[in-house]
């Protein structure tokens, strides 16, 4: 068991720094919070964080509580007030012994409690509390309520008469929890001649649930146009919309669209999840080459640094890792969004509003009014965004920011399709993160497997590497999979890569001498992390090709 206090693996695990602490000592004597409420409140670090370091205190594993399914057997074991009171969450049973999640590793009474009520002491893991009490209140909620039998009980009436009276206000809500239960970013509702398809995108994977009877169609797609404030006579045109839901006390988001089709209107809603923490660099995957590299960014004191990639490859959650690497206490932060995606104390986050005239480039000219250190703008998508951007980053400012390109090569072209002057662009971009996420074999199942040879000679993988994959389980929906991790390729924009930018040199030869250089491409750290047992060659090829 660890002896060391908190503050101290906190610094060592890179979270936070001594200025941090010296920070929340001094907000402390104002407040007498503790110091570990005090750093979360101000940013410094989260909940997630604080409980890592606090299993590590303790001596116990850490798990991350938000992608659990657990186990209705192991549900009944302890009774719901108790799981409230005490903030425990029974995951599962091995072999007779109950695995729990605690938020106070050293609460003894919960400890006998558990001891009395159950035949062998449990093991006992290590989660972040206000994510064991989310879980504790949908887990205990899905236990009294199956969201598949109560789909499949609202559905009976249809299927015995095409006219019937189905309840489509209570039919969506039970299809918006399970994708929630499931960790869905989106719902799909897709019509087809004979059924309705409704389908999750899980982990950046489409999946099939529930395939509902077609003469529900027009009745569903009204229901949520209705609940997202779009026009239902209109079914010829797209439409746009937003709603909120709500489960167990937990608020969410939803983007809604509508295309129509050949079937009838085909309706996709993204869901936002409020609660979701900002992590710091050590907890988002990178390999130690290219965070070394990606930290080195971070910390120049001007010049641009992109983030690149498709939509959904947590370009977003790198930069505000990079926000909290920088050290906000001295510097000053602006930042302008579409939308505000995460709140960070001690940075000033604005959001664009077009209605009014605040776009990403007039954010730029005002920002540079306010005494700026570093700038994040939320993505270049205009000359005159491209434009602000050189020049704030000429004028001693760190500018941070995101583009649609495929790998990291491609944001230089991309640039110069804006109309960025070659060798403003050489002398100002400072690097280019480009990246990806793949899915992460799931702990639960996960088993090794010897590669074909096929494999071997494809990915250039060593002869006694030994490669894993997911069986399926409970805890992944039988996917095999849980969780994602980044993938990445880091373009350092060295001396002699500056001076082919300004020369106009064709990509191919500027990624040749980045690689030269020690840059790993992405399908090389995706390999790589295949061959650690991260993921598997199967997501490889799906992600990188």
């Amino acid at each position: 068991m660890s002896k060391k206090r908190v503050g101290e693996l906190l610094k060592e695990r890179g979270v936070i720094r001594e200025a941090h602490v010296q920070f929340a000592l001094k907000e402390q004597k104002t407040t007498g919070e503790r110091l570990g409420e005090v750093l979360i409140r101000l940013g410094f670090v989260t909940e997630e964080e604080m409980a890592m370091v606090l299993a590590e205190q303790a001596g116990r594993p850490f798990i991350e509580v938000k992608d659990l399914n657990p186990h209705p057997q192991a549900l009944r074991r302890i009774p719901l007030h108790l799981a409230e009171q005490k903030v425990v969450l029974p995951i599962s049973l091995d072999g007779g012994n109950l695995n729990v999640v605690v938020a106070d590793p050293y609460d003894l009474s919960l400890q006998d409690a558990l001891c009395r009520i159950l035949d062998k002491p449990p093991r006992i893991l290590v989660g972040p509390a206000p994510q064991i009490r989310r879980k504790v209140n949908q887990s205990y909620w899905l236990l009294e309520h199956p969201v598949d039998q109560e789909i499949e009980t609202l559905l009976q009436p249809i299927k015995r008469d095409p006219d019937a009276f189905v309840d489509i206000d209570r039919l969506t809500e039970f299809i918006l929890i399970s994708a929630v239960s499931k960790r869905a970013s989106d719902v799909h509702i897709t019509p087809t001649d004979r059924s309705t398809h409704v389908s999750f995108r899980i982990d950046g994977v489409l999946h099939l649930f529930y395939s509902l009877p077609a003469a529900l169609h027009p009745r569903i797609v009204a229901n949520w146009k209705i609940r997202s404030g779009m026009d239902i006579s209109e079914q010829r045109k797209p439409q746009d919309g937003r709603s909120e839901f709500s489960f167990v006390g937990e608020h969410f988001d939803l983007r809604v669209s509508t295309v129509p089709s050949i079937n009838g209107e085909n309706l996709v809603a993204r869901i936002l999840y409020k609660n979701t923490s900002v992590f710091s660099f050590p907890f988002l995957g990178f390999s130690p080459n290219d965070l070394t590299k990606i930290k080195r960014l971070f910390d120049s004191p001007y010049g641009i640094v992109l983030v690149v990639g498709p939509t959904g490859s947590g370009k977003t959650t790198t930069l505000y890792a990079a926000l909290r690497h920088i050290n906000t206490l001295e510097k000053n932060v602006l930042t302008v969004e579409e939308p505000v995606e995460y709140t960070i104390p001690m940075v000033r986050q604005t959001q664009v509003n077009e209605k009014v005239g605040y776009t990403f480039a007039s954010a730029f000219r005002t920002f540079l009014r306010q005494d700026p250190d570093v700038i994040l703008v939320g993505e270049i998508r205009d000359e005159e965004t491209a434009q602000m951007a050189v020049r704030a980053s000429l004028t001693g400012h760190l500018v941070l920011s995101t583009l649609h390109t495929n790998d990291a090569v491609g944001a230089i072209p991309r640039l110069k399709d804006l109309h960025v002057n070659s060798f403003l662009l050489s002398t100002s971009l400072i690097g280019v993160i480009a990246q990806r996420l793949v899915r992460k074999v799931c702990p639960y199942c996960k088993e090794p497997y010897t590669p074909t040879e096929e494999e071997r000679s494809v990915y250039s993988i060593p002869e006694d590497a030994l490669l894993y994959r997911g069986r399926g389980c409970t805890h992944c929906s039988n996917t095999g999979y849980l969780g994602r991790t980044a993938i990445s390729e880091v373009l350092m924009v060295s001396p002699r890569v500056a001076q082919l930018i300004a020369e106009d040199a064709p990509p191919y030869q500027i990624e040749e001498e980045a690689r030269r250089e020690g840059m790993t491409t992405l399908r090389e750290d995706a390999v790589g992390k295949a061959c650690q047992g991260i993921t598997t060659l199967e997501e490889v090829r799906r992600v990188v090709g």
